[in-house]
């Protein structure tokens, strides 16, 4: 039988070598100068047709998906594999606002704070959907977002340590991340989120150094938080739990644009060697009291933070991100996903509660989740067979024509355009190379 180059490889050349990477099943292969097989690598990667006698490594391409027979049409193939894993019952994902008040005034927040804690009554009937449905599924993810989750931290006790008792019950796999400011993640606080609410992932946010950071993120009512942040983030860095992950995140605009590189050598003070920490660059979009960075700086910004986290030796969180299958697509645009407010209303996007099409449905007092079909269907509706273009990209199973499907929520009923392009694409090789080099450090 012949094979082919799989329509999904992103190929490129590294300092030693080369780098093979399959967007539809997440695998990379590494070919090293110093290995008789690079030159053999060389020669036969750019043929049409494979014959698996022909090398014997040619059998370990073909079990990673780098080569499929040469009949094999890949495009309805995964086409069927996507719709299959999105109408799949067997996994869930609740995005959960404890509280949609926060400690902090950030000078771009976009978030109103008309609601305040989750009311006991809200709790208990998630607590009773949790129960229900731990019953008939073998994954359950919560992510805990806020305003500041922990600012709301009776609720995130009460409903986790219930989550953790039921997935352990029935055997389901269960994971937790949170999304937060750091400012009240302490040393006590931390431990408690890992050793009972199941917490293994933390996003926490520091816009640069200590001048350029307190004048963004400022405590509601005035205040610095730069010192307690960091404070906090050095115990995360000397605790000893494998499974963790721990995420800086700098959101950046004009004014501290030129910090960057600054900031991820103090980044790489703060953690060391530590494999668990990750460093992510993020721009501030919508409204700042700072300018924000063109289109143009911020394809500038996403080149140079691959440079400087090479040079300081810190592990870049888009490759984590990126090059992985089951991460690229917006949750907005998973059926399997779902945002859980205060009063119990329920949103497909974090980022767009002003918007009538995200409010989808109502969390009940019994347990039950009532969804509005049809909104719910403008989130969730794939454009992969729609658009032509999205059918033979190479990155098709990173993103799934569903980058940003708020873009399309409020594009104008009737239009045929396609879906927004993530800005990864046209990074994709450089982020393949950004993973070698941090795989082999």
């Amino acid at each position: 039988m012949d094979y082919k180059k799989s329509r999904y490889n992103v190929t490129v050349k590294t300092e030693h070598g080369a780098r093979v990477f399959n967007s539809r099943t997440g695998a990379v292969v590494e070919f090293s100068e110093s290995d008789p097989l690079f030159s053999r690598f060389q020669e036969t990667w750019t043929q049409q047709k494979f014959h698996l006698a022909d090398h014997e490594w040619l059998q370990a391409l073909k079990e990673r998906g780098f080569i499929v027979p040469e009949d094999f049409n890949e495009i309805p193939s995964y086409i069927s594999s996507f719709n299959a894993r999105m109408a799949s019952k067997e996994q869930v994902r609740l995005i959960v606002l404890p509280t949609e008040e926060c400690n902090f005034r950030c000078v771009y927040c976009y978030e109103s704070f008309l609601k305040p804690q989750m009311r006991a009554e809200t709790q208990e009937a998630l607590k009773r959907y949790i129960s229900a449905t731990m019953e008939r599924v073998k994954g359950f993810e919560i992510e805990w977002f806020g305003g500041e989750p922990l600012a709301g931290i009776d609720a995130m006790r009460n409903i986790s340590t219930h989550a953790v008792k039921v997935a352990n019950e029935h055997g389901v796999s269960f994971s937790a991340n949170v999304t937060t400011n750091g400012y009240l993640l302490t040393p006590e606080v931390f431990e408690e989120a890992v050793n009972h609410w199941g917490i293994s992932h933390y996003q926490i946010t520091i816009d640069g150094p200590r001048e350029f950071h307190d004048q963004r993120r400022v405590l509601n009512g005035g205040g610095e938080t730069y010192d307690q942040i960091v404070s906090n983030i050095a115990h995360i860095a000397k605790s000893d739990y494998p499974d963790l992950m721990y995420i800086i995140r700098m959101n950046v605009d004009r004014d501290n644009l030129k910090t960057v590189a600054e900031f991820a050598r103090t980044v790489k003070d703060l953690v060391g060697d530590d494999p668990r920490a990750r460093f992510f660059v993020r721009p501030v979009w919508g409204k700042s009291k700072f300018e924000l960075l063109t289109n143009f700086e911020q394809r500038s910004l996403r080149r140079q933070i691959v440079d400087i986290c090479n040079e300081v030796g810190l592990r870049l969180f888009d490759v984590d991100l990126v090059l992985n299958p089951q991460l690229g697509m917006c949750y907005a645009a998973d059926p399997r996903s779902l945002v859980i407010g205060t009063d119990g209303s329920i949103y497909k996007c974090t980022s767009a509660f002003e918007l009538p099409e995200n409010l989808v449905g109502r969390l009940t007092p019994d347990g039950t989740i009532q969804i509005d079909r049809d909104k719910f269907s403008l989130w969730v509706e794939s454009s992969i067979e729609k658009y032509p273009q999205c059918r033979h990209c190479a990155v098709l199973p990173i993103c799934n024509s569903a980058y940003c499907p708020k873009e399309h929520v409020t594009r104008e009923r009737g239009t045929d355009e396609r879906p927004e392009c993530p800005p990864f694409k046209d990074e994709m090789k450089m982020l393949v190379q950004v993973a070698h080099q941090k795989a082999t450090a």
